[in-house]
């Protein structure tokens, strides 16, 4: 599961339903962790800098169908508040009109049915 460590705007937010988009720099490190996880399929044979020059020019998009929605973490920070979500798009879209602001691509991470769980011990 990709977990994603947030400030508590942005958890809170994402909580009361308000935000339903995280965006994370395109960098090799959220596309391993994004593409290679969610997408081996599609870029098995390739090496983790193959699909980096894929999938980080403008206009990469994947929909997922409902049944195969996959789940991340959305965790308050580094404590053990945490929100479940299905992803339901991942796409590269201009970083200027996001609230990363950078004029960059980032990934835009849709997700669905979000709630709040308690901490696996």
């Amino acid at each position: 599961m990709l977990i994603f460590p947030l400030k508590k705007e942005w958890y809170e937010k994402i909580k009361s339903g308000e935000k339903t988009v995280e965006y994370r720099k395109v960098k090799s490190y959220w596309t391993r962790r994004i593409v290679l996880n969610f997408f081996r399929p599609m870029f098995g044979l390739y090496s983790p800098e193959e699909v980096f020059k894929k999938v980080s020019s403008l206009g990469f998009s994947q929909q997922f169908d409902a049944c195969d929605m996959p789940y991340c973490a959305l965790r308050l920070g580094y404590t053990r508040k945490m929100i479940t979500a299905r992803i339901s798009r991942i796409e590269v879209v201009d970083g200027k009109d996001t609230d990363l602001h950078i004029d960059k691509p980032v990934y835009a991470i849709h997700f669905k049915d979000v709630r709040e769980e308690p901490y696996p011990r």
